[in-house]
């Protein structure tokens, strides 16, 4: 994130068709990334718990609580961004208007402090599919019935996880190159990475929450 923030403040890429926010992976992936992330993880998560505690859905929804923490923590920092934005902003063109919405409306620009949503959701994406697909490895190990039964749905939604991350990673690398100022990049990252630590290797892993338990403790 940093190297590419400074390539793209110092060091200026050409113009490309990835530099338009109108390419096929920013309107039709990046745009609804949490919704493809958590439709994808939410396959893993669902097999792999049906494996563990078979039938045990009190089991299951304890592991899938793990999403629906995720899903709230993008929600609350996203729309939190968007206050910071319209509180830091001017419309440039007609300074009297104080509303985002009315001045886009009327074909002005917004301008504020816009921390990188895109930085913020492409980490959180990929960090949190690291955490949840690792409990697949344990899977192959574990020679249970289920598994059997349900490994080419659990190799098939891995492979689309796994192809899901390399696409998030791609993108972050083009989002760092060519939107956005370093500081508003760096916050975004920072937030991701703050949420993902906090959940994943305090919440979770020290058991402050009880009900939700660690990814890698899936007979729970």
């Amino acid at each position: 994130v940093i190297a590419g923030s400074f390539l793209h403040d110092f060091l200026p890429i050409p113009s490309s068709y990835l530099s338009n926010k109108r390419n096929v992976f920013n309107v039709y992936f990046v745009k609804i990334g949490w919704g493809w992330t958590w439709g994808l993880l939410t396959a893993v998560t669902i097999l792999a718990s049906w494996v563990h505690t078979p039938g045990n859905l009190v089991s299951m929804l304890r592991h899938y609580s793990r999403l629906f923490v995720a899903t709230l923590a993008w929600f609350l920092w996203v729309s939190l961004f968007e206050q910071i934005e319209h509180w830091t902003g001017v419309c440039k063109g007609q300074s009297s208007l104080d509303s985002k919405y009315v001045c886009h409306k009327k074909g002005f620009l917004w301008r504020g402090f816009d921390i990188s949503g895109h930085c913020f959701l492409l980490i959180h994406c990929a960090l949190t599919i690291s955490e949840e697909i690792q409990v697949v490895r344990h899977l192959t190990m574990s020679g249970k019935y289920w598994y059997k039964i349900l490994r080419p749905l659990i190799v098939t939604a891995f492979i689309c996880t796994a192809a899901l991350l390399v696409l998030w990673e791609a993108m972050l690398v083009l989002t760092c190159l060519y939107f956005h100022t370093v500081y508003q990049k760096i916050l975004g990252a920072l937030i991701a990475i703050f949420t993902w630590f906090g959940t994943y290797h305090y919440l979770y892993k020290e058991n402050v929450i009880p009900f939700i338990p660690c990814p890698l403790k899936p007979d729970i």
